[in-house]
Parts: C-alpha cells; sequence; structure tokens
C-alpha cells in the first residue's frame, strides 16, 4: 500500500516537475510582471481611490394597536405607486424611503462640505451631468441619474427580519456629510408622512363638517315637519291612518338624529386628529459623523491583488506557449505576424 502511494507521488512530482522548471526559467519575467501589476494597484489605493464614510439611522416599528395608522401608511405608500399588504410599518417605511417624493428634499438640500467653501445639494456634489436641449428635462435626467445612483450604492436600507428595525444606511466621501444625509432622509420622511396625514384629516373634517351641516338642515326640516303635522292635526288619536303618518315623521327625525349625533362624535375625533403633533418615527438613534473610515481597506485589498495577480501569471506563463501557437496558426492562416504578448 505503501509502495503504491510513494509510485503516485513519483508520479505526481514527474508530471508537475516539467511546470516548475518552465515557471522557474521564467521567474525574473513572473517579478516583473507582478511587481508591475502591484505597483500600479499601490498607486491606485494611495493617490487614486478616495476614504468614504457610512451613518446609519435607526427606525423601530410602530408597537400596541396600530391597525388605523398601518391603513393610513398603506395609503400614504400607494401615492407613491407603492403597492402593500399586510405589512408592518417600517416595511412601509422601507418603501417611502425609496421614494422620490422622499428623496427630492434630501438632494435639493444645501449641505456644507469640506470639498465646496459654500452650501451644495447633493448633483452638484456628485457633479451629474445629462445632456438635453430643453433645461427643465435637464434637471431632471439629473436628479433621475443620483437617485438611481444612491440606490444603488450609497443610501441601503434593510430591515431586520426579527424585530422590524428599520436600519438606513448612508454612504458619502465625507463623514460630517454621511451623518447629514442619513438625518435628512429621516425628516424628509417624518415631513411625508405629517404632511400627508395631515390633509387626510383636514379632508376628513371637511367632509364631515359639510355632512353634518347638510344633515342638521334635514333634521330641522323633518323636525318642522312633525310639528306642523301635529299643529294641524290635534285629534289624531281617532285616526289610524294620521297615526301612520305620525309615525313614519317621528321615525324620519330618530333617524335624522341617530345620523347627526355620530357625525357631531366623528367631526370631534377629525379636529383631535388633525390638530395631533406627536412624532410619527419611533427613531432608536439618529446619525453621528463616524469618527473612522469605513473604507477603501487597502492593505487588504492589496494583499488580495497580490494573490490574484500572483496566481494569474502563473496561469498565464504557463500557456504562454499555446498562446504563441495560437498567433502562429493565425499569422500562418492570415500571412501576417502579429507581436506576441510574452516574450
Amino acid at each position: 500500500m505503501d509502495k503504491k502511494r510513494e509510485d503516485r507521488i513519483k508520479k505526481l512530482i514527474e508530471m508537475a516537475l516539467p511546470y516548475f522548471e518552465k515557471l522557474w526559467s521564467k521567474r525574473k519575467s513572473i517579478l516583473i510582471f507582478n511587481g508591475t501589476v502591484l505597483a500600479l494597484v499601490l498607486l491606485f489605493l494611495i493617490f487614486i481611490s478616495k476614504p468614504y464614510f457610512e451613518s446609519t439611522v435607526s427606525i423601530l416599528p410602530e408597537y400596541g394597536s396600530k391597525s388605523n395608522m398601518l391603513s393610513q401608511f398603506n395609503n400614504l405608500a400607494s401615492l407613491v405607486g407603492v403597492k402593500v399588504g399586510e405589512v408592518s410599518a417600517t416595511e412601509i417605511y422601507q418603501n417611502l424611503v425609496n421614494s422620490e417624493s422622499v428623496f427630492q428634499p434630501v438632494i435639493y438640500h444645501k449641505y456644507l462640505t469640506n470639498e465646496y467653501p459654500d452650501s451644495i445639494n447633493l448633483i452638484d456634489y456628485f457633479q451629474i451631468t445629462a445632456v438635453d436641449k430643453n433645461p427643465e428635462n435637464q434637471a431632471r435626467l439629473r436628479f433621475l441619474k443620483l437617485k438611481e445612483l444612491m440606490l444603488k450604492s450609497l443610501v441601503i436600507t434593510d430591515i431586520d427580519r426579527v424585530n422590524k428595525v428599520l436600519s438606513i444606511k448612508v454612504t458619502m466621501p465625507e463623514a460630517q456629510l454621511s451623518a447629514d444625509v442619513a438625518n435628512n432622509i429621516l425628516e424628509s420622511l417624518d415631513s411625508y408622512i405629517r404632511t400627508k396625514r395631515k390633509s387626510y384629516a383636514i379632508d376628513q373634517r371637511i367632509y364631515i363638517q359639510k355632512r353634518l351641516s347638510e344633515v342638521k338642515d334635514s333634521l330641522n326640516l323633518t323636525e318642522n315637519k312633525l310639528k306642523d303635522f301635529r299643529e294641524k292635526n290635534r285629534m289624531i288619536l281617532q285616526s289610524p291612518e294620521l297615526l301612520l303618518e305620525q309615525g313614519r315623521m317621528m321615525r324620519d327625525v330618530e333617524i335624522m338624529q341617530g345620523i347627526f349625533v355620530e357625525l357631531s362624535k366623528q367631526l370631534e375625533l377629525a379636529k383631535i386628529d388633525e390638530i395631533k403633533d406627536t412624532p410619527i418615527l419611533n427613531i432608536k438613534e439618529s446619525a453621528l459623523s463616524p469618527v473612522q473610515k469605513t473604507g477603501p481597506h487597502r492593505l487588504v485589498i492589496f494583499i488580495a491583488a497580490f494573490f490574484i495577480t500572483f496566481f494569474f501569471s502563473l496561469v498565464l506563463f504557463l500557456i504562454n506557449d499555446d498562446i504563441k501557437r495560437i498567433f502562429k496558426f493565425i499569422r500562418m492562416k492570415n500571412g501576417s505576424t502579429p507581436t506576441p504578448i510574452i516574450k
């Protein structure tokens, strides 16, 4: 058994030895190739790649009986083209954060930055360009390009599936800018929800007031009608037909009174909802300026580039002869002499 194993090892060594000899004979070329690539990577990491910073804000889910609130949030989400079913409040927040209605104030807000002396919006900060003859279309295209960029890489939303906490992570080239953008997203989301909820409460109150006025007029009319009927028919007990007519009128008055009382209750509730100013978002923590940069991790990138370049160079120099044969075949076929990649 040991002899068989030794024979296998010898065969493997005999098979691998030509490859090792070939690589050893080209060790200088391999070192030059790896050194050049790694030098370029190092120069890129030092002089070209820019640091970036991450800030995170968290929103807690709503607790308790929130069926009415969730119904309102579903209506808010539908306004921005998002269809949701039975979901938590933070899942609706996540859809709203990605909407244009929330992003627009964030993008056009003026931020203080280290790169520019004056406050500047994010479109100008990232130097987003768009070509269009119409200035309005050009501004719109620039906004959409930046929004797409932010949703792809700069603003990441994530919900913890267990406790339903929504995290919004913002990545920016400057520490304070990342915190400002993250907090501004919260402000924009809160403002959007407050504005829309207030508009719903106002519309509801106006409708109830209008309906209450109509019902009050109808109630006065039916009450006056009943009063006039009784004044004209004082001997009503002797006439079954008059009793029946009086019963119908009294029933109409009772119905209108019930509607009037219920609408009066609803009006008071609508007024209370209209003046509510309690915070909508249950914010766990606001973003603070990060002390240390998040990336790039230059050492990790350099080590990874070293191993990738090293193994790539080994494979490249091993198949160099095959590449030469391919070029030779192309030369014979086309009658031209291509320059080989590696000598």
